[in-house]
C-alpha cells in the first residue's frame, strides 16, 4: 500500500496491536477512488451520505484530514432525512473527541452510538456496533481493565459481527481476544481463537483498504504463537503462506514481524544459523522503517541465539544497545542480568558483578514490599520452630489418648457412612418425585405449545387461501375486463368512428369520452394484474409501478440491487403488490416529497426497503386501528415467511424493512 496504511484495529489507541507502526503492503488508492467514484455518480442521498462517511473514516486512515473533513461534513449535510444515517453519524464525528484529548467524551459518543443503532437489523448496523464495542473495550484496556475488554469482545462483540457477515471483522476480532492470552502467557487459549481469525480472514472476499494487511498479520501472529507451542509443522505451513505473498513485497514493513516469527521458529528447533539469518534480515528491515519495537525484539532474540553459540562479543553488543535504547525501567533490569551472564561466561567477574549489583539494586527499589513480605514470612516460620518444640514436648503425654480418639473416631466413621447412605436413598426419592413431576408438567406444556402451533397454522391458512383466492380474483376481473368489456368498448369505438359522417358535432365528444374510459378500464385492469410483471419480470414491473406512482409533488426512485434473480413466479406477484401496497400508503398518508424503493437479495432471503421523508405516524397508535392496507401487508409478509419491521416518528419519515424466506 502506497499512500493508504491499514490498522488492526483503532487507529488511536496503540493497546490494539503488538506495535506502533502503521502496517502496509500493496496499493489500495484504486479501492478507495472506486468509491468515490460511486459517491459522485448515484442519486440517492442515503448513499451518497453513507458512503461519504466511509471515505472520511478512510482518509483519516490514509493520513488526508483536509478530504477526511470534506467528506464528514458532506456526509453530515446529506444524513438528515435517514435515520439511521442520524443515529450512524455519532459514531463517525466520535473521532472529533480525539482531536480534542476529550477521551472521556469519545467514550460516552460511543455508548451513545451503540444504544441507537440497537434498533437497526441490517448488516451495516451490526458492523457499526461491532467496532463501536471493541474501541469502547480499548477505551476499558487502557484504565487496566483488561478482563471488561475480553468479556466484551467474546459475549458482544464477536456475535454481533457475525450477524453483519463482515468476515475481516470477525477475524480482527478473534486476533484481539488471542492477543489478550498470548499477552498472559496462556498460548493454547490464543491458538484457539488465531485459529478462528485465520479461517475467517481466508474466506474474506469483499474488498477492503486492510483487507491484505489483516491477513498478512494473522498468519505471521498465527505462526508465532504456534512455534511458542512447539507446533512446527504447523507454523512451517503457515509461515510459507505469508513468504509467498511477502516475496513479491520486499519494501513492506511487515517483513519485520515476518523475519521474527521464521527466527523463533528457526532457533526453538536449535537451527541457530538459520535462525540469525532470519533475524539480520528482521533487523535491517525494522531499522529501514524506523519500527524501534520490532527492533528491539529482534535484537534480543538474536542475542539469546548469541549466546547459546558462545558469540559473546557480538551478544555483549546486542545487549548494550538495548539497555541503551530502552527507556522502561523494568525492561534495563532484566538487561544488566542477561549482562552479567556474559561477562561471567568471558570469566570477566568483575563486571559481572558489578551488572548483577545493578540487577539487584534495580530489582530490590521495585520489590520493596516484596522483600518486606520475605521478612514477615521468615518472623513467621520462626515463631512456627518455637511452637514445634513445645508442641514435641506435649507430644508424648498425648499418645495415649491417641487410641482412644481413635476407637472412636472408627465409631463415628461407621455412624457416618451408615447416615450418608440414608441420605442418598432420601435424595435419590425425592430427585425421582421431583423428576416425575417436572416430566408431567413439560408434557403439559408441549401439548399446549403444539396446540398453539396447529392453531397459529390454521390462521395462516386462512389468510393464505384469502390471498391466494384475491389473486386468482384479480386475475380472472383482469382478464373479463380486457378480453370483454375492453372488446366491447372497442367496437363501439369502431362504430361510432362509421357513424361519425351523419353525425360530425357530437361524435368529437362521443369519441373522447369513450377514450377515456377505455384508458381507464386499462389502468384497472394493470392495477389488477400488471402485464410487464407476467411478461418482463418483477423489476420492470416495479420501474412502471414507481413511475406511474410518481407525481410533480412526489419522486419515488427505485433501487434494484439483484442482477441474476431466482425468484418463484407467485412470490414476483407477492412482492410487487406489498411495495404497491406500501407506495399507496405512502403517497396517501406520508405527505412525502421522495419515496426511495430499495430491492436487493443474499441467496434465498429477499430484502424490501421503502423509506420516505413524509409526516410519519404514531406506531402504537397505528397498530391498534391498523387499517386494510397496512393487515394486507402484514399478512402477505407472514405467507412468505418473512419478517416487517417499521420505523416512524412524527415529523421525521417513515422507514419500511421487509425480509422475505424464497
Amino acid at each position: 500500500m502506497k499512500k493508504l496504511y491499514a490498522f488492526l484495529f483503532f487507529l488511536f489507541f496503540t493497546a490494539i496491536s503488538n506495535s506502533q507502526v502503521i502496517l502496509s503492503l500493496d496499493d489500495d488508492t484504486v479501492y478507495i477512488d472506486s468509491i468515490v467514484k460511486i459517491t459522485k455518480n448515484t442519486k440517492s442521498d442515503s448513499v451518497k451520505s453513507l458512503n461519504s462517511f466511509r471515505l472520511s473514516k478512510l482518509f483519516l486512515m490514509a493520513q488526508d484530514a483536509e478530504k477526511s473533513k470534506e467528506y464528514l461534513e458532506q456526509a453530515n449535510k446529506l444524513k438528515v432525512k435517514f435515520p439511521f444515517l442520524k443515529d450512524a453519524s455519532i459514531f463517525y464525528n466520535a473521532y472529533s473527541f480525539i482531536e480534542k484529548g476529550d477521551l472521556e467524551g469519545f467514550e460516552k459518543a460511543l455508548l451513545e452510538a451503540n444504544t441507537k443503532l440497537k434498533k437497526y437489523r441490517n448488516k451495516e448496523a451490526y458492523k457499526l456496533r461491532a467496532v463501536i464495542l471493541q474501541n469502547y473495550g480499548i477505551m476499558q484496556q487502557r484504565k487496566n481493565n483488561e478482563n471488561a475488554y475480553m468479556k466484551l469482545l467474546v459475549n458482544e462483540a464477536i456475535p454481533i459481527a457475525k450477524k453483519s457477515g463482515d468476515y475481516e471483522l470477525i477475524s480482527a476480532l478473534n486476533k484481539a481476544v488471542a492477543i489478550i492470552f498470548m499477552n498472559n502467557s496462556e498460548r493454547e487459549k490464543a491458538a484457539e481463537y488465531l485459529d478462528q481469525a485465520q479461517k475467517y480472514i481466508e474466506s474474506a472476499t469483499k474488498k477492503s483498504a486492510t483487507l491484505a494487511e489483516s491477513r498478512m498479520e494473522t498468519y505471521i501472529i498465527n505462526a508465532e504463537n504456534l512455534v511458542e507451542l512447539k507446533h512446527f509443522y504447523d507454523a512451517k505451513s503457515i509461515l510459507d503462506k505469508a513468504f509467498e505473498i511477502l516475496k513479491d513485497y520486499p519494501e513492506s514493513n511487515l517483513n519485520d514481524s515476518y523475519f521474527y516469527s521464521e527466527g523463533i521458529y528457526y532457533a526453538k528447533q536449535n537451527k541457530h544459523n538459520e535462525a540469525l539469518v532470519s533475524f539480520d534480515k528482521g533487523i535491517k528491515s525494522s531499522a529501514k522503517h524506523n519500527n524501534l519495537i520490532a527492533l528491539n525484539r529482534l535484537k534480543f532474540a538474536e542475542y539469546e541465539v548469541l549466546f547459546k553459540l558462545k558469540n559473546y562479543e557480538k551478544a555483549k553488543s546486542n545487549i548494550e544497545y538495548l539497555i541503551e535504547k530502552t527507556p522502561f525501567i523494568i525492561d534495563k533490569k532484566n538487561y544488566y542480568k542477561e549482562l552479567s551472564k556474559v561477562y561471567n561466561a568471558t570469566k570477566e567477574y568483575s563486571k559481572a558483578y558489578y551488572y548483577s549489583n545493578k540487577y539487584n539494586v534495580v530489582n530490590d527499589s521495585l520489590n520493596g514490599d516484596k522483600l518486606k513480605n520475605e521478612i514477615v514470612e521468615l518472623e513467621a516460620k520462626y515463631k512456627k520452630a518455637e511452637s514445634e518444640k513445645k508442641i514435641s514436648l506435649l507430644q508424648s503425654e498425648n499418645e495415649k489418648a491417641v487410641l482412644q480418639v481413635n476407637n472412636n473416631r472408627l465409631n463415628m466413621m461407621l455412624f457416618a457412612v451408615l447416615s450418608f447412605l440414608l441420605f442418598l436413598t432420601v435424595l435419590f426419592l425425592w430427585s425421582w418425585n421431583n423428576y416425575q413431576k417436572k416430566l408431567s408438567y413439560q408434557k403439559e406444556v408441549n401439548h399446549k405449545q403444539e396446540l398453539d402451533v396447529l392453531e397459529n397454522e390454521k390462521k395462516l391458512s386462512i389468510s393464505n387461501a384469502l390471498i391466494q383466492g384475491e389473486e386468482i380474483e384479480r386475475k380472472r376481473i383482469a382478464r373479463d375486463l380486457h378480453d370483454g368489456l375492453g372488446s366491447m368498448l372497442s367496437g363501439l369505438k369502431m362504430h361510432l368512428n362509421i357513424a361519425d359522417r351523419d353525425n360530425k358535432e357530437n361524435s368529437p365528444n362521443i369519441n373522447e369520452m369513450l377514450n377515456d374510459s377505455i384508458k381507464e378500464l386499462r389502468n384497472i385492469s394493470q392495477n389488477l394484474m400488471p402485464e410487464s410483471l407476467m411478461k418482463l419480470g418483477l423489476e420492470h414491473a416495479l420501474k412502471d409501478l414507481c413511475a406511474s406512482h410518481s407525481t410533480s409533488e412526489t419522486v419515488i426512485e427505485l433501487q434494484y440491487l439483484i442482477k441474476k434473480s431466482s425468484v418463484p413466479e407467485h412470490f414476483k406477484v407477492m412482492i410487487f403488490r406489498i411495495i404497491q401496497e406500501l407506495l399507496n400508503n405512502a403517497l396517501k398518508y406520508a405527505k412525502a416529497t421522495e419515496i426511495l424503493v430499495s430491492c436487493s437479495q443474499n441467496k434465498d432471503v429477499y430484502f424490501i426497503t421503502v423509506e420516505d421523508n413524509g409526516i410519519g405516524f404514531n406506531i402504537k397508535h397505528a397498530e391498534k386501528r391498523e387499517g386494510m392496507g397496512l393487515r394486507n401487508i402484514k399478512n402477505r409478509v407472514a405467507f412468505l415467511n418473512g419478517k416487517l419491521e417499521i420505523d416512524s416518528e412524527i415529523g421525521k419519515g417513515t422507514s419500511t424493512y421487509i425480509e422475505l424466506k424464497i
